[in-house]
């Protein structure tokens, strides 16, 4: 054999011994450890799927009633103070949960995760983070209102009425690592786990979620006494009707005496008048007189009027205050359901057409309670 040919022979056998050595060479990457639960924290928190249409505005979220009947949740009706809503805080660093997990993860394709799917050849990267909460404060419960709404509500609805005090708006970031052949080319982010390679090249995607601090219905009216606060409202309407009539009746005498004054002012300068007109010659005296007594009616003449508006604006405020006080205790109108269910509304704000046949009422009006 030739030396030129040996060396073509070496040349080959070193060529495939580099080819295969490259093809045999193994990916060496850290593996990890898979999470497999949430925190209690979050794990007890109150997750309710009919209320995710509430994200963009959370705070409109607390201080609603909702109705929860099986898996549906209908929001009723809304009670806050007027002047005082929901307090809201936003942060973008309270990061709850942050861990891979495979299809072994307990919460798996639970809300409390946006409904993540993990299958069995994958591992998803999640990263839970609290963005932003709204809470209702204890003096902000306009507690009167609900005690009145919630007067002619059987019992078995109010068992199933809640009151949303607080709301949780929170960020569920996902990702996918798909399991990868070692002899595949890796791109993006690698990783490994129960002996398997992962690899991803995709993006963080992003959902919301709404968790809420519930109060019953029933706790809440308990917690209250209904009675003591609806007396002491009539009361408080009578005092304002009461005061309202004592200043109108003191801004009537002063318009009176307004004009009783303006009468002698007038009576005692067509006097002057009188006597001016039969002297022949010009008194000083008596112009001077003149003069201040025409300054005297100008000046009459305006608190007449004054004391006019003055008694007119009172005896409507009167008027009015009475009208409340007299329509404290009146029942607006009354509903019949389908299955004879009957509810009184105090106020037609608080249900809507639509919100009466979400809870099974036809609108059938009735009678009012005081024709009875």
């Amino acid at each position: 054999m030739s030396l030129r040919l040996f060396a073509i022979i070496l040349l080959v056998f070193s060529t495939l011994n580099t080819t295969f050595a490259q093809r045999s060479k193994k990916v060496q990457l850290n593996p990890i450890s898979l999470g497999f639960d949430l925190p209690d924290s979050y794990k007890n928190r109150t997750f309710i799927k009919g209320l995710a249409g509430f994200v963009n505005n959370i705070d409109q979220l607390v201080g609603s009633m909702i109705l929860i009947e099986g898996n549906k949740t209908s929001v009723l009706t809304r009670f806050v103070k007027e002047g005082k809503p929901p307090l809201v805080t936003t942060s973008s660093s309270d990061v709850i949960f942050n861990a891979k997990i495979d299809s072994k993860f307990k919460h798996n394709g639970a809300y409390s995760i946006a409904s993540t799917k993990i299958e069995k050849d994958a591992i998803y990267e999640v990263v839970i983070t609290d963005v932003g909460v709204a809470f209702l404060p204890e003096d902000y419960i306009p507690y009167l209102e609900i005690c009145n709404a919630s007067q002619n509500v059987s019992d078995d609805v109010k068992k199933r009425t809640f009151y949303v005090r607080s709301a949780k708006l929170t960020t569920v970031y996902t990702r996918a690592f798909k399991k990868t052949d070692v002899e595949s080319a890796i791109n993006g982010i690698a990783f490994s786990a129960n002996g398997e390679i992962y690899s991803s090249s995709e993006q963080f995607r992003v959902d919301y979620i709404v968790s809420v601090d519930l109060v019953s219905l029933e706790k809440l009216l308990a917690l209250q006494n209904c009675g003591q606060l609806q007396l002491a409202q009539e009361m408080a309407l009578r005092e304002r009707a009461e005061k309202a009539k004592i200043e109108a009746l003191k801004a009537k005498e002063e318009k009176n005496s307004r004009e009783n004054d303006l009468a002698a002012v007038q009576a005692k300068l067509d006097e002057l008048r009188r006597l001016l007109g039969q002297s022949t010659e010009q008194n000083v005296e008596l112009q001077k007189q003149l003069k201040d007594t025409v300054e005297r009616e100008r000046q009459a003449t305006a608190q007449l009027a004054e004391a006019q508006r003055t008694a007119t604006l009172l005896q409507q405020t009167a008027d009015k205050e009475q009208q409340k006080s007299d329509s404290s205790e009146k029942v607006i109108l009354t509903v019949k359901s389908k299955e004879g269910n009957v509810l009184e509304i105090i106020s037609l704000d608080e249900l809507s057409a639509e919100k009466l046949n979400e809870l099974g009422f036809n609108g059938e009006i009735l009678k009012s309670k005081q024709d009875e």
